[in-house]
């Protein structure tokens, strides 16, 4: 099995020119980073598009998150958000190139990509992995409600929930001690950030992709 991760920039003609530069340099660093981190390989095209493929399908959905997260935050003039279908399944990948591989992983990830809202996010297993149908209704749900909450963070609560993901789930204290404030006002602000919810529905996702 591997997970693929298709993806689009939301209304990337929208930006200035200046603005989509540092858009697509800020893609391109944290798909740099993921691929160090993971051994993922990734691909951009269309303009305002990128696959992400992890021989390795336990990073997935963790990358799904720091490359939204990232995009919302960490750019200094500019927060941009991006539409993402992740799906595992099987899958070969052709001499590094995601866009020219196939595969049922990469069926499903550009199909799903093509009919999901803008700024969300889906998650979908492979028919033999999930089991049964109520479990995939179940699983698009949990994704709309969790990508309402994310769309709608201050580039401040963004910029925090990064901080969050990408240290592996600190304590609030570290985090507190990071931004030299409380452990109490870091804590309000994860939790009113929907930070409570990231790390349970990475273990619930790869806990039943297996």
């Amino acid at each position: 099995m591997i997970a693929v991760l298709t993806g689009d920039l939301v209304e990337s003609t929208r930006l200035s020119s200046t603005h989509y530069t540092q858009t697509i340099n800020a893609l391109t660093t944290v798909l740099n980073h993921l691929q160090e981190q993971t051994g993922c390989t990734y691909e951009l095209f269309r303009g305002d598009g990128f696959q992400v493929v992890f021989p390795d399908p336990k990073h997935a959905i963790h990358a799904l998150f720091t490359i939204r997260l990232y995009l919302n935050s960490q750019m200094s003039e500019v927060a941009v958000n991006c539409t993402q279908a992740l799906a595992y399944g099987e899958g070969t990948l052709l001499e590094s190139s995601p866009g020219t591989s196939n595969g049922e992983a990469f069926v499903l990830s550009g199909r799903t990509l093509d009919n999901t809202r803008g700024g969300e996010f889906r998650v979908i297993l492979a028919p033999g992995q999930s089991g049964t149908k109520g479990q995939q209704t179940a699983l698009d749900i949990m994704c709309s409600q969790l990508s309402y909450v994310l769309n709608r963070l201050s580039k401040k609560q963004a910029d925090l929930l990064y901080q969050y993901l990408s240290q592996n789930f600190p304590t609030h204290q570290v985090l507190a001690d990071n931004n030299n404030t409380s452990r109490q006002n870091i804590s309000e602000r994860l939790k009113s950030a929907g930070g409570d919810l990231l790390a349970p529905f990475i273990d619930y996702i790869n806990a039943l992709k297996g």
